[in-house]
């Protein structure tokens, strides 16, 4: 009213009944007061435009303008973006794997059901397979073992492989299976790394949940190092990757993968779904490269495998185990030979079931984490190994990777 009154623009009518105030803006001052429309905003991967209108101020508009060509000859020389995240990088990454995943079905010893459904990953083209440990052996028994074959589906193949169990890491919850006889070399999938993971990092989860063969869930990883006391998990101390991938009864063993279609984990297990949801775990597979890397660096015609069963010495488990087992040393760490596999390395070399791994290739090992470290990537060397067994003094044995008998 201030301003009606200085421009003079102002009139003011009165009467006995009723007040009114007539103003005549002048069009400059109309234009000066009018609300703008609402601008209109285009977004596109590689910038913002606000367009203009007409109610835009002057120097807005200038702005824009001359931006506007500059802009346009910016986005008519861009090259594509190679990593950009698509609508087929999730379906591509997953192919990369899927040849390779197989179902996994352990039948139980003394029962009639159908058996421990699980996954697994071919790692060696003549028929090893990488998976979890719980789905053969039970860790809270110290006694158990699996005899019984291991049936295998691959891909889209209509039949059925069998398989057994040739080591087995019970504390890892990793074990390998070597398929008999497969005809011909099977797809193996590549490892990644999972020390390059963080936070955030996209994470594809393989395998058979509900024995629903060729299912693929997506997340992201949660945390990279999850640990068993955070976990409230007892025994050795490992570092778990955490994931939201949908996880379900038979995805154990599966991969996990990056958007590469890199194996960066295998997949253990998820919490209760009454206490949690999107919650799953994975052993990452850098630290169980030294179980995977030789099946990927030796020849077909080599067995790289040790045939054996391998799990803790602990203070809780120790006189359980020399209840068990009349050989066992009187120790409380080490690693302990529960089922040496005849005909393999290790059988070979002399290692017998009830031994316990107390140094390897010249190192002290309390527990299979240090043995992994000690093992390394074994490139078919001699694997120089310590063993415990009940009044005698550590024999030193060595286990040699020779080729297979071919018929």
């Amino acid at each position: 009213m201030a301003g009606m009154a200085v421009s003079r623009s102002g009139l003011f009518h009165a009467n006995a009944s009723k007040s009114r105030l007539s103003v005549s803006n002048p069009a400059r001052l109309h234009k000066e007061l009018t609300p703008p429309p609402l601008a209109f905003i285009s977004l596109n991967q590689r910038r913002h435009e606000v367009l203009p209108s007409q109610s835009l101020q002057t120097s807005w508009v200038r702005c824009y303008v001359k931006n506007k060509a500059a802009s346009a000859k910016s986005e008519e020389n861009a090259k594509p973006n190679e990593g950009h995240f698509g609508r087929d990088t999730i379906a591509n990454a997953a192919a990369k794997t899927a040849p390779a995943v197989a179902s996994l079905c352990a039948p139980i010893p003394g029962r009639k059901e159908e058996g421990e459904m699980g996954s697994g990953t071919v790692i060696h083209e003549d028929g090893y397979l990488l998976t979890c440990n719980h789905l053969f052996f039970d860790k809270s028994d110290v006694t158990y073992a699996a005899d019984e074959k291991v049936i295998v589906r691959l891909g889209g193949a209509e039949k059925e492989l069998v398989g057994h169990v040739v080591d087995a890491y019970v504390d890892l919850d990793i074990a390998i299976i070597k398929i008999e006889k497969p005809t011909s070399p099977l797809s193996t999938a590549k490892v990644g790394s999972s020390s390059k993971l963080y936070s955030g990092d996209w994470a594809i989860a393989m395998g058979c949940p509900l024995s629903l063969q060729h299912t693929v869930t997506l997340g992201i990883i949660s945390c990279v190092h999850r640990t068993s006391n955070e976990l409230n998990r007892r025994g050795m101390a490992m570092e778990y990757l955490q994931t939201d991938c949908a996880i379900n009864p038979g995805n154990s063993g599966g991969p996990l993968c990056n958007v590469d279609g890199e194996v960066v984990g295998v997949n253990v297990e998820t919490m209760k779904l009454d206490k949690a949801s999107g919650v799953s775990f994975a052993v990452p597979v850098d630290l169980i490269s030294a179980i995977i890397k030789p099946f990927q660096n030796f020849q077909r015609l080599v067995r790289p495998d040790f045939g054996w069963v391998m799990r803790n010495v602990s203070k809780e488990n120790s006189e359980a185990l020399k209840q068990s087992y009349p050989t066992f040393p009187n120790t409380t760490d080490g690693v302990f030979v529960q089922k040496v596999i005849k005909g393999s390395p290790a059988d070979h070399a002399g290692i017998q079931t009830g031994d316990v791994v107390v140094g390897l290739n010249g190192k002290h090992v309390r527990n299979i984490k240090e043995m992994m470290d000690a093992i390394g990537e074994r490139s078919g060397e001699p694997v120089k190994v310590n063993v415990k067994r009940a009044g005698d003094a550590p024999v030193p044995l060595a286990i040699t990777f020779k080729e297979k008998v071919v018929a």
